[in-house]
């Protein structure tokens, strides 16, 4: 099967920097003593310091890796050296059957699929009584933390705002630690997020009070759930913390189309690692996120390409928002790939966005597509600026500054910008409709 990646795509798939340093060291020739492959894998052995060689193997149908090492990275150096190896040079990979150890895993991969899709099909009774009881028993507690953080908020009011910064630390985390009680994590996680604003800087200000007023107008929509739609019942729910389970989302109707995985981000919050794909379709124009977890020190079984595309079909969670959260019923990694549909300026891109905030005042990390951009600095930050000199501030760190300009030599663009308020984050970029992106991680 042809690679059609590239192998900057090739390493966003590495769990760290060290690691893309290793693996390109590994994609050479002399370092493999055994290379293979057959229309849906690749595999070789690759002489380590031990006596026997690593047996390293890439499912090519959807990139997934294999490999003998006690690495606790996934993928290992010699997953990425491989894979790097054969598509800089698939001539020197020998056709051929396929060893016992590699049927074993990919039949062994095959059948983890068919369960997971069996598993979304069937359907599994429920004690409706018993539901009811443990629901109505949350929605209770939920009502009773609202009403504890609700006076907590008037008292910080009525003390004022000036003497938040020094409290910060406690301040927050302890009504966070109630809200958890009281069975809300999504309250808990945006008090949380309010303890992490730079209180050195001179806007902090209103970054908390947009964030206490967002707060509020939350708890207020939970008090009154019964006078909201459908649609806004389960956003709410959603923000609150209420999980939607993937057996409910999988058994929706699904969108099929070609999806275009925009970008990935990577974070670490304690030991639990997230993967965040933004995707696009081809033919309904739709984005979507795909959230993909994995707790620290194991290894996520699932991996999408960036700029790659995925034949497949998408169940969208319930709520109000436009980029919604999805789950692939099933998907195979296309050899095709394709150019998004670009706003035409920033000042439609800012359109869009005000759309999408008029929608869902919740909604946050909106992403937004847009052609004929620049970038230029702006003192010590950075601006896009489009054809009609429009501009807003974009973050990004110095580098993907250095490297945009070595891509473009200074001229437009079309670009992903992840945009929350005036903050646009400057994710990916399309230049002569080629893709180009950068690792992107967070704790």
């Amino acid at each position: 099967m042809p690679l059609n990646l590239t192998e900057e795509q090739i390493l966003q798939l590495a769990p760290d920097d060290s690691s893309v340093k290793a693996g390109k060291g590994l994609a050479t020739l002399s370092k493999w003593v055994l290379r293979a492959c057959s229309d849906r894998a690749v595999w070789g052995h690759c002489q380590g310091s031990g006596k026997n060689p690593y047996q390293t193997v890439i499912d090519l149908t959807d990139i997934a890796f294999k490999c003998s090492c006690p690495s606790r990275k996934f993928p290992c150096k010699h997953g990425l050296g491989l894979l790097l190896l054969y598509a800089r040079q698939p001539d020197q990979f020998t056709p051929g059957e396929e060893p016992e150890w590699v049927t074993a895993w990919l039949a062994k991969r095959q059948e983890k699929a068919e369960k997971k899709e069996q598993k979304a099909r069937s359907e599994t009774p429920v004690d409706e009584a018993a539901q009811a009881k443990r629901q109505e028993k949350r929605h209770r507690k939920v009502l009773d933390g609202i009403s504890d953080l609700e006076t907590w908020m008037k008292d910080l009011l009525r003390n004022g705002l000036l003497n938040v910064p020094e409290r910060a630390d406690s301040l927050f985390d302890n009504m966070a630690r109630r809200m958890i009680d009281a069975q809300a994590p999504g309250l808990a996680g945006r008090l949380r997020a309010m303890e992490t604003i730079d209180f050195g800087e001179e806007g902090w200000k209103a970054e908390l009070t947009e964030g206490m007023s967002r707060l509020y107008l939350l708890m207020q929509g939970y008090r009154n759930l019964d006078r909201l739609s459908p649609e806004w019942k389960d956003e709410i729910r959603t923000l609150i913390g209420y999980p939607q389970s993937k057996e409910n989302v999988l058994a929706r109707e699904a969108v099929t189309d070609s999806w275009l995985v925009l970008h990935k981000q990577s974070r670490r919050v304690n030991d639990l690692n997230t993967d965040i794909y933004w995707l696009y379709g081809k033919r309904s124009g739709r984005m979507a996120r795909y959230l993909n977890f994995a707790v620290a020190g194991t290894f996520s079984s699932e991996s999408r390409v960036p700029g790659s595309v995925y034949e497949g079909s998408l169940c969208f969670y319930n709520g109000t928002e436009e980029c919604r959260r999805a789950l692939f019923r099933e998907d195979t990694l296309s050899e095709e790939t394709f150019v998004p549909e670009f706003c035409p300026d920033l000042q439609r891109a800012a359109a869009s966005y005000r759309r999408a905030m008029t929608a869902n005042p919740f909604s946050e990390d909106v992403p937004l597509l847009v052609g004929g951009v620049s970038v230029t600095r702006n003192g010590s930050g950075y601006s896009l600026v489009d054809a009609g000199g429009d501009a807003v501030t974009a973050v990004m760190p110095e580098e993907t500054y250095v490297d945009i300009l070595a891509v473009t030599g200074g001229r437009p663009f079309s670009a992903l910008a992840i945009a929350n308020g005036d903050r646009w984050e400057l994710k990916s970029i399309w230049y002569n409709n080629e893709y180009h992106t950068w690792r992107d991680e967070r704790n």
